[in-house]
């Protein structure tokens, strides 16, 4: 899972959904049935009567940020589906380098500059809900990207990953690798974060059905090779015994891998499939186990897709839900493009619109 997320409060149990206005609901992110309530909502009609325009279309995009090769790509992503639509005359783009004032007025910004949509992911969903507010005020669509959803008046759409259905593909096939049985640690993202809140729910809730497997350890890796492998080492010298690992991101997999491998113990290590992540792939294609889970890269695209039928008044819904699956070691090998850096994801990119 990317950095397409937000903190969430009450200890990381807690997540905020905002909806009537000012007025926030608070949903329990550690429960299945939240993300079917949230399934429900994104399957409503969405009246795009207030936003159609006639003529050409000019789209805005309000990145939270640009730091990481899965934004990139879903950057690179948004303006290539964006150049298939000749009714789209100019897209803009903004980094807000993870500075929620500074998205704030980059919304702003593109409204002064006369957008149709905005499309963005957040830095902090409560810091830009005026601005969205504004932008919705003046008739421009605004489409939420990631793996949140975002239900309030000022978020006319969305474009986003069920986090809890792309989490139980990953769990499952862990579960099934392990046969059932072993000692078990989670990698997971940011502490706090909605992805590193419902990975660890969705692990735990499964491992309710299996007590043959025990949850030794949970480690915040941050996304990050280099910590994954640091908190790994940590847990080979206190431990020794560790049968499998839990860990959704391929670039924090490496880093588990690495410590095993150093250590004299990959024999013993069980992987749970990773992402896309080129680096990853090359792995599962060297080791011939483990697969990947699909992360969702087309939500950009989605999203302009999206932007496109609300501004010329097509039928639509309130959100259109990224499917993820599962691809076992032989298909998740074919997404490995050894001359390309880990880095990278396999895409079908034009060489124009490929990350530079």
């Amino acid at each position: 899972m990317r950095q397409l997320i937000k903190p969430v409060i009450a200890a990381g149990v807690i997540g905020t959904f905002l909806t009537c206005g000012s007025m926030a609901q608070e949903l329990d992110l550690t429960k299945k049935e939240t993300y079917d309530q949230i399934m429900g909502w994104a399957n409503e009609p969405l009246d795009t009567s207030a936003f159609k325009k006639d003529g050409d279309l000019r789209i805005g995009v309000a990145a939270g940020y640009l730091s990481n090769a899965w934004i990139n790509f879903t950057a690179q992503s948004i303006k290539y589906e964006a150049s298939l639509h000749p009714e789209i005359k100019e897209i803009k783009v903004t980094d807000a380098a993870f500075n929620p004032s500074k998205q704030a007025a980059d919304i702003d910004d593109l409204l002064t500059s006369g957008v149709d949509a905005i499309l963005f992911w957040p830095v902090d969903e409560k810091a830009i809900l005026p601005v969205l507010k504004k932008a919705h005020d003046q008739g421009v669509a605004t489409i939420n990207i990631g793996y949140n959803f975002m239900r309030d008046p000022s978020v006319t759409s969305n474009a986003y990953v069920n986090q809890w259905s792309y989490t139980e593909q990953v769990v499952d096939e862990f579960i099934k690798s392990l046969d059932g049985k072993g000692k078990v640690f989670a990698m997971l993202p940011i502490a706090g974060s909605s992805a590193a809140v419902v990975q660890l729910a969705v692990l735990q809730d499964a491992l309710k059905s299996h007590p043959d497997i025990e949850l030794i350890s949970t480690e915040y890796g941050d996304w990050d090779r280099a910590k994954a492998k640091q908190l790994t080492e940590n847990l080979l010298q206190r431990f020794p015994q560790i049968d499998g690992a839990f860990s959704p991101a391929g670039q924090m997999s490496m880093g588990i891998y690495e410590a095993f491998d150093e250590s004299g113990r990959l024999e013993e290590l069980t992987l749970s499939p990773g992402d896309d992540y080129n680096g990853w792939t090359k792995l599962v294609a060297k080791e011939g186990k483990w697969g990947s889970v699909t992360s969702g890269l087309e939500v950009g695209r989605e999203a302009v897709k999206q932007a496109v039928k609300i501004l010329t008044g097509q039928p639509t819904t309130t959100a259109v839900v990224v499917p993820t699956r599962y691809l076992d070691p032989a298909e998740a090998a074919k997404l490995n493009e050894a001359d390309r850096p880990d880095d990278w994801f396999k895409t079908d990119l034009p060489a124009e619109f490929l990350p530079q």
